[in-house]
């Protein structure tokens, strides 16, 4: 039987096997002294209502959501955190002792957080370039708009979606282009945020044509299976400043550790060696 202080947490996606939040949650309870586990648990969309409910019924103290559930989970929780309603996705929902469920976004903290500390000097005199419409790509978006940018672009397979995140979160400052003319964008951009999850194990690469970037401009891809994105090659290739998405994880992870134990974990040599061997 599991003792009462014993905390579980999970993330839940489809599919979830690339995830290396077990790694870094798991490492934070043990510095922590929380005696407890943090799982990766496979759910189909078609079964997420029911995977909620069951994580209330085992006393789960909270999880993460990743893709494809972010938008798709809002209507089965009781309450949103007002950037997660704002941002219209969730990636960490806390479970109350009663069962009540909020859910909260920590992607853009993660993703302004990775990318200050990786280069606190990327350009902020030009447009950023967000590729992708998804949970990801309004958390990049809302973080870059206060950033002070002259405005952010945003360019999607499917534009009706970039327009409804510039609608509802724009305020005046996001462009839509159609995805034909995202090549034409990222010559002027400053900075370049692959949301999606082309470049991923098992996806295809993003293609999008960098060789006229200026020298300054600063690749960003938030996919870190694998580290290094065809996309991140091409530009490391290049001559141009890069960011991997490993960072933005690790961050993002601190923020939603801070919501279900309110302990906010340090990126600690001792995790880093972790996470890296992963990828030796």
């Amino acid at each position: 039987m599991t003792s009462p202080t014993f905390k579980r947490a999970a993330v839940i996606g489809w599919p979830v096997a690339h995830s290396l939040s077990p790694v870094i949650h798991n490492h934070w309870m043990q510095v922590h002294g929380i005696e407890g586990e943090y799982e990766k648990i496979t759910v189909e969309p078609e079964n997420l209502a029911s995977a909620v409910e069951d994580m209330k019924t085992k006393g789960f103290s909270g999880f993460n959501v990743t893709v494809p559930h972010k938008e798709a989970i809002i209507p089965y929780l009781d309450k949103l955190a007002p950037l997660a309603r704002l941002m219209g996705a969730v990636n960490t929902v806390k479970i109350d002792v009663d069962g009540t469920t909020t859910g909260f976004n920590t992607d853009g903290i993660g993703l302004l957080a990775n990318l200050e500390k990786s280069l606190p000097s990327w350009p902020r005199d030009r447009p950023a370039l967000v590729v992708g419409a998804g949970g990801a790509a309004r958390a990049a978006a809302l973080g870059l708009l206060n950033e002070n940018l002259p405005f952010v672009v945003i360019t999607n397979r499917t534009r009706k979606k970039a327009e409804a995140i510039a609608q509802d979160i724009g305020r005046g400052r996001m462009v839509v282009v159609d995805w034909e003319e995202r090549n034409d964008v990222a010559l002027t951009a400053g900075l370049i945020v692959n949301t999606t999850t082309l470049g991923m194990h098992g996806n295809d690469a993003l293609e999008l044509d960098i060789s006229k970037c200026a020298r300054d401009t600063v690749v960003y891809d938030i996919v870190y299976q694998p580290l290094i994105t065809p996309l991140l090659a091409e530009a490391e290739k290049l001559g141009l400043r890069t960011v991997t998405g490993l960072g933005m994880l690790v961050y993002q992870a601190a923020a939603a550790f801070k919501v279900w134990f309110d302990i906010m974990p340090e990126y600690d040599a001792a995790l880093r060696a972790r996470l890296e061997a992963v990828f030796q």
